[in-house]
């Protein structure tokens, strides 16, 4: 009997504990950051509200090397580019695509890097101001990723949904699912 009594105190205290949890969890929202791309012009997240933004973050080592991974991620990228952005800078379409990289070496030239790798859309380097914050604002996601890691926000700027590489058609496929409205088909 006092089995039973305990079993039926605690499935009370659960379904009490279950009443008070929220139904809907708060969504994440993306920390806003200033970056400075390789041709000294200044950007934020924040002025991409109201279009849906894909974070590519990735290490440059000394002398400009990557890791392969990254690189596959550039081509995948750059074909997501080809889709979407036709003829005009990846920033000013649709969707805007960052790269946001950590290159501590001086030596590494990001212009020429970009030019090398073909980047068509916005890079900053979080390294250039020596505070490491938007590194550090993503901590929490990227501690869960490797180099490339890929972080989807939406037309509010919140995060809602990362990964490590994607294909393009696996990113073509999330920004679609992510915004309805959003037609990436030729």
């Amino acid at each position: 009997m006092k089995k039973i009594i305990c079993f039926f105190i605690l499935l009370n205290i659960c379904l009490f504990s279950l009443c008070l949890a929220p139904l809907k969890a708060e969504p994440n929202k993306a920390a806003d950051f200033n970056l400075r791309d390789p041709w000294n012009k200044y950007f934020s997240l924040s002025q991409f509200k109201g279009r849906p933004v894909i974070l590519n973050f990735f290490r440059i080592y000394c002398g400009g090397r990557i890791a392969p991974q990254t690189h596959k991620q550039f081509q995948e990228l750059n074909k997501v580019c080809q889709k979407f952005c036709k003829d005009k800078n990846c920033a000013e379409a649709d969707v805007a695509i960052i790269g946001i990289t950590l290159a501590t070496c001086p030596t590494t030239d990001l212009k020429e890097w970009a030019k090398y790798y073909d980047i068509k859309w916005l890079l900053g380097n979080d390294y250039d101001d020596y505070r490491l914050d938007v590194f550090n604002s993503y901590a929490n996601v990227l501690s869960n990723l490797r180099d490339p890691a890929l972080i989807f926000v939406n037309k509010d700027q919140e995060i809602v949904f990362f990964s490590n590489y994607l294909d393009s058609s696996e990113i073509i496929s999330k920004l679609i699912e992510i915004n309805p409205d959003l037609d990436l088909k030729e």
